[in-house]
């Protein structure tokens, strides 16, 4: 048993010295996860140690003094993450499923996850967060009906990712989930409205907060406000009357915390390891690509060496009033508006099979008139003011950083 025969990982210290025995432990550990290239990224691998806790690619010798010092993360007898099969497991079908993949990546993939999900049995119930694992493995796995090719999460994911790109109402949803429900074989998996279907996804969440705000935007019930019931600069009431004399906020806002979302970007293996592209992708002088390219990005990098050092760190651009990234005005929700600036824009990924974070596809900005005017009265910026076309009419100048048709060919495909 792999327990018994790695019980060297958490035996390091011989008083003040390392184990001989961990340290030829820690070299054949190194060993193993240098065999496995397509894990790593280029030379560099998840380092174990009870910090990093296999979420960051470090060089071997920095994984190996990580080790040294700290030790490895809690039950790491599988080297799951590094490529190793669990003993007596049938991992195929999985390897075969990406919605079983995108389970593990939301909820963390760790070795816990990784030997609860791969064992036959399991001798107590889950509870907590393992048991929101469970539920969404078995839907994962579960086809549709008897002889589907599509999962049950397959289908709610795909169903709520159309509903959103067309703003489809939940009405319209609800028809054709029944109508679905008629199409396919009795017995099926399938919701019957779009309240089921997303309660199938409801595991995979980001953490958030709903907060009752002012239809007018003047002010929110949050902190210090959270138990009024009328707004204090407009004076309206918070709720108001459904036709069946409930009461329900005026408006609601829906609030992701940062942190969770920037901790997933590390969870996904495919986004963590785009997190340096900002620094590893060759830069063409005197043309901008990318925020990376900016005189703003590179001014930052002097101002703060010691951040700009670790290029994984993460860089927000924060978005203003005045545009909407996902082209959905009509959505009742407030997307986080901090795209992160480390990973390629959704041009220069097209056509690259890749999982993106959404907040890495811009849609059409308001580049408006009126939206150039109040960059020259607030930001000063003379070369983006309106300029008379010769026949007594304002029109937009060319940004001076737009690309011509060559740099885009070279630079954006």
């Amino acid at each position: 048993m792999k327990r018994k025969e790695r019980s060297w990982m958490y035996n390091r210290l011989d008083g003040r010295s390392l184990r001989t025995e961990f340290v030829n432990g820690i070299d054949e550990f190194i060993e193993f996860c240098l065999q496995r290239p397509h894990l790593n990224d280029d030379d560099k691998i998840k380092c174990s140690c009870i910090r990093c806790n296999n979420l960051r690619y470090l060089d071997a010798d920095t994984v190996k003094a990580h080790l040294y010092s700290k030790g490895f993360k809690l039950n790491c007898f599988d080297w799951l993450c590094h490529g190793e099969r669990a003993t007596g497991s049938s991992s195929s079908s999985a390897q075969s499923n990406p919605y079983m993949f995108m389970v593990v990546d939301a909820l963390g993939n760790t070795e816990d996850h990784d030997m609860l999900a791969l064992s036959n049995s399991v001798e107590e119930e889950p509870n907590g967060k393992t048991k929101k694992f469970f539920d969404l493995l078995k839907v994962a796995k579960n086809p549709l009906y008897e002889g589907s090719k599509v999962s049950v999460l397959e289908m709610a994911s795909r169903v709520t990712s159309l509903k959103c790109e067309y703003n489809l109402p939940h009405r319209c949803v609800d028809g054709f989930a029944s109508l679905l429900n008629e199409a396919i074989p009795q017995n099926n998996h399938m919701g019957r409205t779009f309240y089921d279907i997303k309660k199938v996804l409801k595991g995979l969440e980001l953490p958030h907060e709903r907060i009752h705000v002012c239809p007018r935007g003047c002010m929110l019930f949050w902190k210090g406000n959270a138990h009024l019931d009328k707004f204090s600069v407009c004076g309206n009431d918070r709720y108001k009357k459904t036709s069946k004399g409930k009461l329900i906020p005026a408006k609601v806002l829906i609030y992701f915390p940062i942190t969770s979302k920037l901790q997933r970007l590390f969870e996904i293996k495919n986004i963590s390891l785009e997190m340096t592209w900002h620094a590893d992708n060759p830069q063409v002088q005197g043309t901008l690509a990318h925020p990376s390219d900016s005189e703003a990005c590179k001014h930052f990098n002097r101002t703060f060496p010691d951040f700009a050092v670790e290029a994984q760190n993460v860089r927000l651009g924060l978005c203003t009033d005045g545009f909407s990234p996902y082209g959905t005005d009509e959505l009742s929700i407030l997307t986080p508006p901090a795209p992160p600036q480390n990973l390629p824009s959704a041009s220069s990924s097209k056509g690259k099979e890749q999982d993106t974070p959404d907040d890495a596809n811009w849609g059409q900005t308001s580049d408006t008139l009126s939206a150039r005017k109040d960059m020259a009265r607030v930001c000063k910026r003379r070369e983006l003011e309106l300029v008379d076309d010769g026949v007594g009419n304002l029109a937009k100048s060319k940004a001076p950083y737009t690309l011509d048709e060559d740099h885009k060919s070279t630079q954006l495909c």
